[in-house]
């Protein structure tokens, strides 16, 4: 007969709860890229092979975690299912603290934080112009971490919400992966050569240097770090497309360029800019209706 009393039965009870509950409520199509990678979905809800397709680990890994099996989840990998699955912060909470046995911490890498400079409260004209843009905009300071961004950018970029640093979660995220097309050619290795470029001009930076161990960890990125082919300009002119699925927007592939410039009052920051390629004709949309989706790399039959 089971043993009903035991004192891990309650806390594994509870997380199977939130995560199978949180799995079968999630649309598959607000996860940018996730229709390329599964394959079509009609209707909410994950299975647990295709959570762990999206987190980039194996089914056994993501069902130990549902199932409450006590193992070395790292708060990286917490934190992936967090978006991945859009735990509310009262989930959140909970599955941390059955997790590990403590309060959730705030938002940032493992181990003791590196310190970091305040945070430079951007002028109002930065802000407007910020906010008043239809395309994903955000501001981001020298360790990558985005200080402001608009409603557009949290549309198209969900991981935004949870303040995640750029860098980081472009080199090292599965969901980077699903959803910049040609990751490593048009995305991950121009970053890595700013960042490398960075790191050779501030290399006693302590914020940068938590962000380069946090990308050096994760093995493709590092092969990146190392390859000795890496471009001498620090990032792809602004006339060159790339390409991403965005948000509900099934296997449609659409042309971005991406526009980054300095902020004369903020010299240590950067103001970024997605906007719809130029080049490519775009396709008809309402004028009330501005997103990425105006310029489109390919449209399936």
């Amino acid at each position: 007969m089971p043993e009903t009393n035991s004192p891990d039965l309650a806390p594994r009870t509870t997380i199977t709860r939130i995560l199978r509950h949180a799995r079968r409520r999630i649309d598959p199509h607000d996860i940018p890229g996730a229709a390329a990678l599964l394959g079509p979905h009609s209707g909410p809800g994950l299975t647990q092979d295709a959570v762990a397709q999206l987190l980039g680990v194996s089914t056994k890994w993501y069902r130990n975690l549902e199932l409450g099996k006590p193992r070395a989840f790292s708060k990286t990998m917490l934190e992936r299912v967090r978006r991945i699955l859009a735990l509310t912060e009262d989930e959140w909470e909970t599955v941390w603290q059955l997790t590990y046995g403590r309060p959730a911490p705030d938002a940032g890498e493992e181990g003791a934080p590196a310190r970091r400079p305040a945070r430079q409260t951007p002028p109002p004209a930065v802000r407007r112009f910020i906010e008043s843009q239809p395309w994903p905009a955000y501001l981001r300071d020298r360790h990558w971490e985005v200080s402001l961004f608009n409603r557009a950018a949290g549309r198209d970029f969900p991981w935004m919400l949870y303040g995640t640093n750029v860098a980081v979660w472009v080199l090292t995220y599965p969901e980077a992966r699903t959803q910049l097309i040609r990751w490593e050619e048009d995305w991950a290795i121009p970053m890595i050569a700013e960042l490398r470029l960075e790191a050779e001009r501030r290399g006693n930076d302590l914020g940068l240097q938590a962000v380069i161990r946090t990308v050096q960890s994760d093995p493709a990125a590092r092969r990146l770090w190392n390859s000795p082919d890496l471009p001498a300009i620090s990032h792809p002119s602004a006339a060159q497309p790339r390409a991403l699925y965005l948000p509900r927007q099934g296997t449609r592939e659409f042309l971005v360029s991406v526009l980054t410039m300095r902020v004369e009052d903020m010299p240590s920051y950067r103001l970024t800019v997605i906007l719809p390629a130029r080049d490519t004709p775009p396709t008809p949309v309402s004028t009330r209706a501005a997103t990425l989706g105006a310029t489109r790399a390919k449209q399936p039959s």
